[in-house]
């Protein structure tokens, strides 16, 4: 078993926060700005929603990283919210409304990266 002190899990955790929200951060505006036009069905305000999520993402990381108690409560409000969100888009699918697997896909990875992350941050 490999055993790793504080400072150096939140370095790793706040990281991988922040790479999540930046990578929600450009891909979303790459498609709110016309850079990219996906072959799918795009709810714009998903879109919203995911790169408003990245900016968040990226402080609650860099919380995690400074070992903030307000990053670690952050990251459970974004898991939350995601959790929130993919059930709303797994109504959407499920009530035959438009909504693309791919949206589905990428809420469902941010929503278990959340999930993961607020696990191993707990005090």
């Amino acid at each position: 078993m490999i055993i790793i002190n504080a400072a150096l899990k939140n370095l790793l955790i706040g990281t991988i926060g922040i790479a999540i929200g930046l990578l929600s951060i450009f891909s979303g505006s790459s498609v709110l700005f016309g850079f990219n036009e996906p072959d799918y069905h795009v709810l714009t305000w998903l879109v919203i929603y995911n790169v408003g999520m990245g900016f968040v993402s990226v402080a609650a990381g860099i919380g995690i990283w400074s070992g903030q108690l307000w990053g670690r409560q952050l990251s459970f409000i974004i898991a939350s919210a995601h959790g929130a969100i993919l059930a709303t888009l797994l109504v959407f699918f499920a009530l035959n409304l438009p909504v693309a697997a791919e949206s589905i896909g990428a809420m469902s990875f941010r929503a278990a990266i959340w999930l993961t992350i607020t696990l191993l941050v707990r005090k």
